[in-house]
């Protein structure tokens, strides 16, 4: 028998957090708050070990993972002799068909980057931008080819949507000529005196083709690679240069756009699948050039190769018509690091990217057009402990709330697992939702987190009590006629302390629709020591990983419908309250 609640007196300097359960908080575009915050973990990246897929079930069911995200699933497609569409060539594995598959075999519709490597049989007639219009045009058969089979492929499986994405980062791969390390190596060492005739390295480009050349739209014969005009007007396009976007990014998004929307168009084939969607993103940078977006002296805005995208899908008036789209659900982006403060600085900070992206969009006249975080986890360094820690945990819960005040109505974490292929030990600094060791699967603590919104159900509530002063405690409600939730978190972005300065807290449940009802109240907590891989792997106890509920007892709703629950203590990570009736 659970214990029944008995409230102790409030302690001095604790937050009051108040709910109300007869109100609604609607910042997100769908109006639906929850739903839309889970839409943002739901989808992640294929596992590099398909075989993964079973161990994994009880964590895609667990946190309803709708999507799974399939880069260079297209790395072997192609046309044969007489431009038919072929998933793979013979006597190679069907990686496109495979990835479709064992995603519709678990429950998860596609998200699919196209178009990061060229197909092998174009690659005879160099980079895209040196092809003649036959050519040219056989890719854009091609292009509407591959779509229309990984959408029928993904309907006949059961899947209703599919969402096409060009391509992958391609602001920053590729960001260096190859060999340009070795040449900075080499000039480190060089004395004084030494010339660019006396430089040894030759730079070069990967090849054209499969797991080749990612910039393989552009022609780097236009390119000066010899020094010191490598970084001159007509040098190599490092990250960021401005000419990525009208001769990589902004071409591949027309040329998949208009396969898009003439598969769309096909009413033989749309009549096939009635219901079902198909949805085009783009172009999926990781948001570099945004360090520089702004005049650090004036704070003119500067211009962006994401502003510089819009300008080229939608601008009909400038030169750029030429690459105009008829479609774009989706505009895509990456996301790492400190979101208040950017991991740049401030115009990296996510606020002040998504709302320029906003105000970008609708003076191009597309408001309709929604943010979608098709990569995001709380780091990319893989130095740090904080994708298996819970300061991933912390971060991840504030970074939801932040996203969806944001108005991002989409995502996908980095990935499932942190193995590669089938590896019996993955790389735990990754962020993923399970780590894998020795051939066993562990939950993150950021999945852990993911685990609590996705227990939690109804419209979002206000919560009032919060205080600017303190940044760091946040919250998220959520009920419905028969359960409540209220997730706190203790987040700051400095990581000074480890276990965090302890925030104490209060919570107040107000109109409840279960008037004088007695419920069951559970906790569930993440922090140093508790649902905590981290905890896990180096503590001499080995707490469990798993999502741990730390109480459990009864209380009593009173005729009001109010409900209080007892003070808390909570340092960096977080806390999720579960009532239910």
């Amino acid at each position: 028998m659970a214990a029944l609640l008995q409230i102790a007196p409030t302690p001095a300097g604790a937050a009051s957090l108040v709910i109300d359960a007869a109100g609604i908080v609607a910042e997100s575009d769908s109006g639906d708050d929850l739903a839309t915050l889970r839409g943002l973990f739901q989808g992640a990246h294929a596992p590099h070990d398909f075989a993964s897929l079973g161990p994994l079930q009880p964590t895609l069911s667990g946190l309803g993972m709708k999507r799974m995200r399939i880069l260079q699933a297209d790395v072997y497609s192609d046309l044969d002799g007489d431009g038919v569409f072929r998933p793979s060539p013979p006597g190679v594995w069907d990686n496109l068909t495979g990835s479709i598959d064992w995603a519709l075999q678990h429950g998860l519709s596609l998200h699919f980057p196209v178009a990061y490597f060229m197909p092998l049989s174009f690659a005879a007639y160099g980079p895209a931008e040196t092809w003649p219009q036959t050519i040219l045009e056989r890719y854009r058969s091609y292009a509407r080819q591959l779509v229309q089979y990984a959408a029928a492929r993904s309907f006949d499986g059961g899947a209703s949507s599919i969402i096409f994405e060009v391509s992958n980062e391609l602001d920053i791969d590729e960001g260096a000529p190859l060999s340009y390390q070795e040449w900075l190596a080499w000039v480190a060492q060089c004395s004084w005196g030494c010339s660019y005739a006396d430089n040894p390295v030759v730079l070069g480009y990967p090849p054209l083709g499969p797991w080749g050349r990612v910039l393989w739209w552009m022609d780097p014969a236009t390119f000066r690679v010899a020094f010191p005009d490598i970084w001159g007007a007509d040098g190599y396009p490092f990250l960021d240069d401005v000419r990525r976007v009208t001769r990589a990014v902004a071409p591949l998004q027309k040329v998949y756009a208009d396969a898009v929307a003439s598969v769309l168009a096909d009413t033989n084939f749309m009549a096939t699948y009635p219901g079902k969607t198909i949805e085009i993103a783009g172009p999926a940078l990781a948001g570099h050039s945004f360090r520089s977006a702004e005049d650090p002296t004036t704070h003119a805005k500067l211009s962006t190769l994401e502003d510089r995208f819009i300008d080229h899908m939608f601008d009909a008036n400038t030169a750029s018509g030429q690459f105009n789209v008829s479609k774009l659900d989706y505009f895509s982006f990456h996301y790492y690091g400190d979101f208040r403060n950017g991991p740049d600085g401030p115009t990296t900070a996510l606020g002040y990217m998504t709302a320029r992206m906003r105000e970008k969009l609708t003076a191009a006249g597309h408001p309709e057009v929604k943010l979608f975080v098709s990569e995001w986890g709380p780091s990319a360094d893989l130095s740090s402990d904080i994708n298996y820690s819970h300061k991933g945990a912390a971060w991840a819960a504030a970074f939801l709330a932040e996203a969806v005040a944001n108005k991002v109505a989409l995502g996908s974490y980095l990935q499932y697992t942190d193995a590669v292929g089938e590896a019996a030990t993955g790389t735990i600094n990754q962020a993923s939702l399970l780590h894998k060791l020795d051939g066993a699967y562990y939950p993150k603590p950021p999945a852990n987190v993911f685990r609590m919104f996705a227990m939690m159900s109804g419209a979002r509530r206000p919560v009032s009590g919060l205080s600017a002063s303190n940044p760091d405690l946040g919250a998220f409600a959520a009920s419905d006629a028969n359960s409540a939730g209220v997730v706190v978190v203790n987040y700051n972005p400095s990581f000074t302390d480890e276990a965090g300065t302890a925030q104490s807290f209060t919570t107040e449940l107000r109109a409840l629709p279960f008037a004088a009802t007695t419920v069951t109240v559970e906790r569930y907590l993440i922090d140093a020591r508790t649902s905590n891989l981290q905890a896990f792997l180096t503590l001499p106890s080995h707490p469990s990983p798993e999502l741990q509920r730390v109480e459990q007892f009864t209380a009593q709703v009173d005729s009001a419908g109010s409900l209080s629950l007892p003070t808390r203590t909570l340092g960096l990570g977080v806390s999720f309250w579960r009532i239910t009736r």
